[in-house]
């Protein structure tokens, strides 16, 4: 709907502009400075209608241009920061990982030297 909506405004301008540049053909004189030249007024406005629109059309270019220039470098950095920052949680994980596991086997160490001491207890409390 959009694009049907700017399709007809662009012919409902440009039929306008076509009416104005029929109603104005007489030939007038345009001075550049370093020469002097006789057109007739509607190519005139035809041209600097042209003009107009490929310069709006340039800019606009180095805009967009630009813009995914600086797009794809802030990808290319935030990438990098979340490549970065998957590292270091991998670092974190491995580096909890190993306090586990050395735990763990401190503490098994000193549940099997519990129940040897508790062995060697009820050996000893065990009637002769």
């Amino acid at each position: 709907m959009k694009k049907q909506t700017g399709f007809i405004l662009g012919l409902v301008l440009a039929l306008i502009v076509v009416i104005f540049a029929i109603m104005n053909v007489e030939t007038i004189a345009i001075n550049f400075g370093f020469t002097k030249v006789e057109l007739p007024l509607i190519l005139i406005l035809l041209i600097s209608l042209v003009l107009g629109a490929v310069i709006a059309a340039l800019l606009s270019t180095g805009t967009t241009v630009s813009l995914k220039r600086q797009t794809k470098k802030l990808q290319k950095d935030l990438d990098a920061a979340v490549q970065s920052q998957q590292e270091q949680v991998d670092l974190a994980v491995a580096k909890v990982k190993a306090d586990t596991q050395s735990q763990i086997e401190s503490q098994s160490k000193t549940i099997s030297d519990l129940q040897e001491k508790l062995t060697l207890l009820q050996n000893d409390q065990t009637p002769k």
